[in-house]
């Protein structure tokens, strides 16, 4: 009974040992199969602080609940504060209480930037807090599409608007048009009107001069007392013709006067349509701006500006002015010479008639040089304003003329930019994602367990091997003679080994590929893959431990580590060390992973040959010369 205990024992053993490989690999491979799925993944606690004063806020929060990334909770800061150092949560996740105001000054001169405080305890777990900021990136970037959309649509929304703002200037550009003909209308009018004043006020002038120098000839003549007795009658005759004339100098002056001072008071209505219409737009900024324009607006203002030297007044009222002394002059003249004509022909005596000839000769020779020297005022005044008049008229034609130009390129261009604005049509939509990423993968691996369970068989396998050393080849009590260190059959003994190697391989890769979720490619080249591997492993530790003993379990375990590190089974070897860069490609779990890699995922036949040829080409070296030392061996001990 003792002896069937023991027997039982041993098989217990033996057993245990076998499943060593699978224990490792499955425990592992189950805790963390799909790590980054639905049920995993949103069980990480994060604490988000919701200080913002808007909507955003929360739209932010419900954004990052509904991705079902990470387990939210939404609590206050201190709450949040505590969990953090306190392991309650992973990482805390902060929102301003201006973020709502930051976000919406994207579309206002005042911009903001909208800043989330993300926290991780990167003590507390280094992984997850990489795992929380990847989704906090997510969120940052869905954020900054969902601006830039909006900001582009305001943008767009802006643009859309040129065609009709456009049209608006046409229409304004229309009535502009339709004022400068007016105002052209009015300017050459007015050039006409000066024009014919000069003229005939030039004749006027001569006359008015012809009669200064009659009138100071009058007044030498009255002084020659001895002539003035034979003189008296021509002198009678000339004044009463003088008198005529005198009358109708005055009718033709008084329609004269009132013709100028119609002509000024519609020089001044022009002169303040210029200065409310061209000189207002040259203050605005007008870029259709003309040097006519210019010049147009500064003598309309010289024509309404004060001048000291016309008295304090303006021009034109200077000229009116100017005209109603005219006619006061001429009125005095008049008076003069009806007074001259009164005294001529009522003389009673000679001395008497003789003195009021005198007092009539100086009083006309005072309003005829009074009247000369008005004329010439009102003559340089109406040249002035002749040559203002027509710089006025040639800067409206030259206005009147880049209107209608300016009009004509703004409707052809109209429409051209309402074809060119129609190109902003979904700009908003398509600013929201300008770049679609469409992942199209390559040997695609349905699960973080498929993809690590190439490194980690190859781990359970080397574990194994070393534990059927570790455990059967030291036994003290020699219960399994065949696999002790005393067995004298050494090539018996290698040949169990790799036989318990092979069992302990098929056992592991059925005992997954059934407790786990495995999409095997290719069943056959996934077994035969294990225990080709298995064989291989076990090879090495036989060399490592049958020659060297406990050394040999060192270096075997220390051949682990470095694998562990340098196999590129989890990060790629690319971000690995530089020294371990270099173990790589001599460390036979790099290419045991690379194997089992073909058989879980695609097989790429290049791949699958090179690798397969290595493992196999490993194994014949170390289960060749472990066979080679046993018959040496063997030998020697007969």
């Amino acid at each position: 009974m003792k002896n069937k205990n023991h027997k039982f024992f041993n098989y217990v053993i033996i057993a245990a040992v076998l499943i060593i490989p699978f224990m490792y690999s499955f425990f592992y491979l189950k805790a963390y199969w799909n790590p980054y799925g639905e049920g995993n993944i949103d069980n990480l606690p994060v604490a988000i602080v919701n200080e913002d004063k808007g909507s955003k806020g929360e739209e932010l929060v419900k954004e990052i609940k509904d991705s079902k990334k990470l387990k939210l909770s939404v609590v206050d800061s201190t709450k949040a504060e505590d969990g953090l150092y306190n392991k309650d949560y992973y990482a805390v996740i902060n929102i301003p209480e201006d973020f709502t105001e930051s976000m919406e000054s994207a579309s206002t001169t005042n911009k903001k930037h909208a800043t989330i405080t993300y926290s991780p305890n990167q003590k507390s777990n280094y992984l997850a807090s990489q795992i929380i900021n990847n989704v906090v990136n997510v969120v940052e970037k869905n954020l900054d599409n969902k601006v830039n959309s909006e900001i582009v649509g305001t943008l767009s929304d802006t643009v859309k608007e040129v065609p009709d703002k456009l049209e608006t200037i046409s229409d304004g550009f229309d009535k502009l048009n339709d004022g400068t003909n007016q105002l052209k209308e009015g300017s050459n009018t007015l050039t006409s009107g000066t024009e014919s004043l000069k003229q005939n006020y030039t004749k006027f002038n001569e006359g008015v001069k012809s009669l200064q120098s009659g009138t100071n000839t009058l007044a030498s003549g009255a002084k020659e007392f001895n002539q003035l007795t034979s003189g008296l009658s021509t002198m009678q005759t000339g004044v009463t013709n003088l008198k005529n004339g005198s009358d109708a100098f005055t009718t033709g002056l008084n329609s004269y006067v009132t013709g100028v001072n119609s002509a000024l008071a519609n020089t001044n209505n022009l002169a303040s349509i210029v200065v409310s219409t061209t000189c207002a737009r040259i203050e605005a900024g007008d870029s259709t701006i003309t040097e006519y324009d210019k010049n147009a607006c500064l003598i309309a203002k010289g024509m309404l500006a004060n001048n000291p030297n016309y008295g304090g007044t303006n021009a034109i009222n200077y000229l009116t002015i100017s005209g109603n002394k005219l006619n006061s002059s001429n009125q005095e003249i008049n008076a003069g010479i009806n007074t001259l004509n009164s005294s001529v022909s009522s003389l009673g005596t000679v001395n008497e008639k003789i003195t009021k000839l005198q007092n009539g000769a100086n009083s006309l020779l005072d309003g005829a040089n009074t009247l000369y020297s008005s004329s010439e005022q009102i003559m340089n005044g109406i040249n002035t304003l002749n040559d203002g008049a027509n710089t006025l008229n040639s800067g409206i034609t030259t206005l009147n003329n880049s209107v209608s130009s300016a009009k004509n390129e703004l409707n052809e261009n109209i429409e051209t930019t309402k074809k060119e604005v129609a190109k902003v049509n979904g700009l908003k939509e398509y600013s929201n994602e300008p770049v679609k990423v469409d992942t199209e993968a390559v040997n695609e691996v349905s699960s973080y367990g498929t993809a690590f369970s190439p490194f980690f068989i190859s781990i359970a396998l080397w574990v194994g091997c070393l534990m059927l050393y570790i455990v059967l080849y030291f036994d003290k009590e020699e219960r399994f003679k065949r696999l002790s260190i005393n067995n004298p059959n050494l090539l018996q003994r290698t040949l169990c080994y790799h036989g318990l190697a092979t069992l302990a391989g098929i056992i592991l890769g059925i005992l997954l590929q059934i407790l786990l979720d495995f999409e095997i490619t290719n069943v056959l080249l996934y077994y035969v893959s294990i225990v080709l591997i298995a064989n291989t492993f076990v090879a090495i530790i036989e060399l490592l431990i049958v020659n060297f003993k406990d050394i040999g379990k060192f270096i075997a375990l220390i051949l682990l580590v470095l694998q562990l590190a340098a196999a590129g089974g989890t990060f790629p070897i690319e971000t690995v060390t530089k020294g371990f860069r270099w173990l790589h490609p001599i460390l036979p779990m790099t290419y045991t992973i690379d194997l089992l890699r073909e058989s879980l995922v695609t097989i790429e036949s290049k791949l699958l040959t090179h690798n397969f040829i290595i493992v196999f080409i490993i194994f014949i070296v170390f289960f060749g010369i472990n066979i080679a030392h046993d018959i040496i061996r063997q030998k020697k001990n007969k």
